[in-house]
């Protein structure tokens, strides 16, 4: 009976083991390399989940789009009211079902950051809806992205310091409720 030579397979990973071992501290390497150079904001948990959320970036590039696209109906019109069944429909071609939750999330999200005021459960066009967001003329214009990728790529060749820092009023609640409060008897 013939026996099976390892001597070669067997020397093939003892060389790869060798090779794997670095010849010196990678930490100390990684730790004077310029070029990867991270900013000390970046280490917030919340924030690095919004720079590497994919989702976050494609689904902020497709609202903006849409806002860029009804700019001229806000402006000729003075606003401009939408709910997240109209941008879903915009953005993907048909309307939202059960399997949509995710992205209608992130839509309300988006629209909850670009809006002027929203409301709660309200009708508009005679059907119930969630929210309904609105938007004044000016509204998106010159608002900074939400997704912090498109942030960065935003202020290329620019400062980048005001990047992570919040806008004015993004921490404001924009919350509109009924006109009840406004009535005599409500």
């Amino acid at each position: 009976m013939a026996m099976l030579d390892t001597s070669e397979l067997t020397r093939a990973i003892s060389n790869d083991r060798q090779r794997r071992q670095p010849d010196e501290d990678v930490i100390e390497r990684f730790r004077g390399d310029e070029s990867l150079e991270i900013p000390i904001e970046l280490t917030d948990l919340d924030v690095w989940a919004n720079y590497m959320s994919d989702d976050i970036y494609e689904m902020d590039v497709k609202v903006r789009e849409f806002l860029k696209r009804t700019r001229y109906q806000r402006q000729a019109k003075g606003g401009y009211r939408t709910t997240c069944p109209m941008v879903f429909a915009w953005i993907f071609g048909h309307q939202p079902g059960p399997r949509d939750g995710a992205a209608c999330r992130l839509i309300h999200t988006l629209l909850k950051y670009y809006c002027t005021s929203y409301t709660g459960q309200t009708t508009m066009n005679g059907k119930p809806v969630s929210r309904v967001y609105r938007f004044n003329k000016y509204a998106s214009n010159s608002k900074r992205p939400y997704s912090l990728r498109l942030r960065l790529e935003e202020a290329k060749g620019g400062s980048t310091d005001a990047v992570f820092k919040n806008g004015p009023g993004s921490k404001s609640d924009k919350r509109t409720h009924g006109r009840r409060a406004d009535r005599q008897d409500g």
